[in-house]
């Protein structure tokens, strides 16, 4: 109840001017601000938060600050943040930015906290408190739900046995379709390696992963365990088909044009359907929110590596083991 409350209670994000020793004046709300830009510090060490006013929003900051003497006197008139009614800035224009103003609305301004760590710590929450204040439109919460917190120690010991059985459940169903020790391992790895790419991807880019995404990552391996068994099952069987008998299939070598015959049989069909997958995401990437993005995105990532790399090498591989000849 309390997360809802803080949640769904958007912060109301103000800025005026100093009129008199005691008196500001209200200049813009928080949704004149149209972006935020990352903390940045300058040469001199000082550091800042880049804004950009809307231009209605630039045009109202200007007329006011030369109303009250803004852009003549700026040391007496200090521009003041609010975030519900709590000043989170406070300093007067600078004297290049006040000479500016007395000629023409600026819509991109810099509010400097400071210089050193503690310039750019201040900074950081400036940010923070811009980007909350700055929100376009009012929060409303549409669902909500808990995770229970878990020891680490015993977490990290349940994701590593519940990635060892999922590795041996798949390579037993490999083994069982098959009856082939050859082609158990490169499937497991295949698989195995498209979580390595997909949490590469995901760690670079600095996302958070949460439930939805991890859910993505399980899905993509089932879809990508489908797809190996499609390029295997072209390529066994149309072995099978084409020798008299499979006793002496087992000793007859895929040559090139076949292999590559069967191959491109079996990308046909993983294709299609890893096209269908992306377009079924696109609306949830397009115009979901939260978790559904996650989801979308890494299962869209996810598809596009097993398409682009893992699928051409678990082919080239088990092209090698049944004999291909390039």
């Amino acid at each position: 109840s309390t997360a809802e409350e803080v949640v769904g209670k958007p912060g109301k994000f103000e800025i005026r001017i100093q009129v008199g020793p005691n008196e500001t004046r209200h200049v813009v709300y928080g949704d004149a601000v149209q972006s935020v830009e990352l903390p940045r510090g300058d040469q001199s060490g000082m550091w800042g938060v880049p804004f950009t006013l809307s231009e209605e929003g630039a045009l109202t900051f200007q007329r006011i600050a030369k109303e009250v003497g803004a852009t003549r006197n700026p040391k007496a008139h200090e521009v003041s943040m609010y975030l519900d009614k709590d000043e989170i800035f406070s300093a007067p224009l600078a004297p290049e930015l006040a000479s500016a103003l007395d000629k023409a609305p600026m819509r991109s301004l810099v509010a400097e906290v400071g210089a050193g760590d503690a310039g750019s710590r201040k900074a950081k929450e400036l940010y923070i408190h811009l980007r909350e204040g700055a929100l376009p439109v009012n929060v409303k919460i549409i669902g909500s739900g808990q995770v229970d917190a878990a020891l680490g120690s015993q977490f990290k010991f349940q994701v590593a046995l519940a990635g060892i059985l999922a590795i041996l459940a798949v390579g037993l169903l490999v083994f069982y379709r098959y009856r082939e020790r050859r082609i158990v391992l490169p499937i497991v790895c295949t698989s195995f390696s498209e979580v390595i790419l997909m949490l590469g991807v995901w760690s670079a880019a600095g996302w958070q992963l949460d439930l939805a995404s991890i859910a993505g990552i399980i899905m993509v391996i089932g879809t990508g365990v489908d797809h190996l068994f499609i390029i295997t099952d072209e390529l066994l069987h149309g072995e099978r088909v084409t020798e008299r008998n499979e006793q002496e299939a087992k000793g007859v070598l895929l040559t090139g044009k076949i292999y590559l015959a069967r191959l491109s049989r079996a990308f046909y069909i993983i294709l299609g359907a890893a096209a269908t997958t992306i377009a079924a995401m696109i609306p949830l990437l397009w115009m979901g929110f939260g978790a559904l993005m996650g989801f979308a995105l890494i299962t869209i990532i996810g598809v596009l590596i097993g398409v682009g790399i893992a699928r051409p090498a678990y082919g080239r591989i088990i092209g090698y083991i049944l004999g291909e000849v390039a």
